[in-house]
């Protein structure tokens, strides 16, 4: 179902596309002064997703959903284009409904190890690590430590065509790991495609500061669940997905400064205790997402 409802998605947009980088990969342009590359970068973002009834558990009621990461990187020059970006990001689900299967938040605090490509325009991670502790209910144990890890890279096939390649790794999910593939295609100087997985994205750019786009989401992760009074969901593993799909718009008033809107359909969230057994699924609702990225 859960394939069929993101295909649903895909069809939308005409394609895939990956999750970090806010511009299609273009040819690289001649490298900046110094100065012009910032020494920090700031990402926030925050969404909420209205209530929706939650399918096999109706009695429950509307369950609604806010969601919020925070992400604060140092960038060190390594050499060339490539950088050493070091920092932390702290990433929260936060529920309005809960009980012992349904928890009332999900979190996550990590520290983040990239080895990145400065394209002129943003930081593209060729290998990405985020060990640190990803829990539920607000309850820490010890084995609420998990390593997420990518590694990706890009091939050149012409000056507007890259061939995206790579890995998403993950030791406590239900497939340890994912293969990275995909094109990014700047189709001429107003529309960028980019068709990597898991956030697809086509844009049209009428200047500069402007970017307006239809995209698609794949957003969760895996987490260790707290004490509860029921065996199945007791210290389990969950693995939560939100499948879903806007259109929106990316304003960047002055360099290294970017804001972003979207709005849209989340078509299915999706809690799976993949070893104990409990498996529900949401219907759709709307949602409204806004993004801040600054480089200092």
């Amino acid at each position: 179902m859960r394939l069929a409802l993101l295909a649903g998605g895909l069809m939308v947009l005409g394609g895939m596309a990956f999750g970090d980088e806010k511009r299609v990969i273009q040819s690289p342009p001649a490298l900046q002064e110094a100065g012009q590359i910032p020494l920090w970068s700031l990402d926030l973002k925050s969404d909420y997703t209205f209530g929706s009834r939650i399918m096999k558990a109706g009695d429950f009621g509307s369950q609604a959903e806010y969601h919020f990461d925070l992400d604060a990187l140092r960038n060190l020059s390594l050499f060339g284009k490539y950088y050493l970006q070091i920092g932390v990001d702290h990433e929260r689900f936060a529920f309005s409904h809960s009980n012992d299967i349904f928890p009332y938040a999900m979190s996550s605090v990590s520290a983040e190890i990239a080895i990145s490509y400065w394209t002129g325009d943003v930081f593209f991670p060729l290998l990405k690590l985020e060990p640190g502790i990803y829990f539920t209910r607000d309850y820490v144990t010890r084995n609420s430590l998990d390593i997420p890890m990518r590694v990706a890279m890009g091939i050149k096939i012409n000056d507007n065509i890259y061939l995206v390649l790579g890995l998403a790794a993950d030791p406590l999910a239900q497939t340890p790991a994912l293969p990275i593939g995909g094109v990014n295609w700047k189709i001429n100087d107003k529309l960028n495609f980019r068709a990597v997985f898991p956030k697809p994205r086509l844009s049209y750019i009428p200047n500069e500061a402007l970017e307006l786009f239809v995209a698609g989401e794949i957003q969760g992760g895996v987490f260790r669940n707290g004490p509860t009074n029921d065996r199945r969901t007791n210290n389990a593993l969950l693995e939560y997905r939100e499948y879903r799909t806007g259109f929106g718009a990316s304003y960047t008033p002055k360099e290294n400064i970017s804001l972003e809107a979207t709005a849209g359909w989340s078509l299915q969230r999706d809690l799976d205790y993949f070893r104990a057994g409990p498996d529900y699924k949401s219907k759709g609702a709307p949602y409204i997402k806004l993004e801040m990225s600054i480089g200092l």
